[in-house]
């Protein structure tokens, strides 16, 4: 989740309600989502900050498959299609999030029962750090 190189990024944002969703994407796949409350904020200058030395362009259409997979998520309907991503992993990290990811819509689990789901009862703490760093929330709740 860390320490990569960055070049190209292509950000844009959709509005859900009161919510606007911040969506980052490669010419590899999705790379990123920030929530916020402020629908003023331009995606170019919402990412800016957090990856000042990315080239940052404003692209709706290669952010269509993550728009589509946070739409999907938040209507807790299936995608249709593989979200293809940018976005690299530990093994433990992948585990984490695909198990959060089988868990059903308006459900919750502690760290420690994710911990558990993954093969490591006594890593709550490592759960959370995972969840804290999670850069395509939505998608990984």
């Amino acid at each position: 989740m860390a320490g990569k190189t960055l070049s190209d990024i292509y950000c844009s944002r959709i509005k859900v309600d009161r919510l606007t969703v911040y969506l980052a994407s490669t010419v590899k796949g999705a790379f990123r989502v920030g929530l916020g409350l402020n629908p003023s904020t331009p995606p170019v200058p919402f990412f800016s900050r957090l990856f000042p030395t990315a080239h940052l362009t404003e692209d709706d259409r290669l952010n269509r498959p993550l728009a589509d997979a946070v739409e999907a998520a938040l209507r807790n309907t299936p995608l249709e299609n593989a979200l293809s991503m940018d976005v690299s992993f530990t093994p433990f990290q992948w585990a984490v999030l695909e198990a959060v990811a089988t868990i059903p819509f308006g459900q919750t689990r502690t760290y420690g029962a994710v911990a558990s789901m993954v093969g490591r009862p006594l890593g709550a703490r490592a759960v959370g750090q995972v969840m804290g760093r999670n850069p395509l929330p939505l998608i990984f709740p």
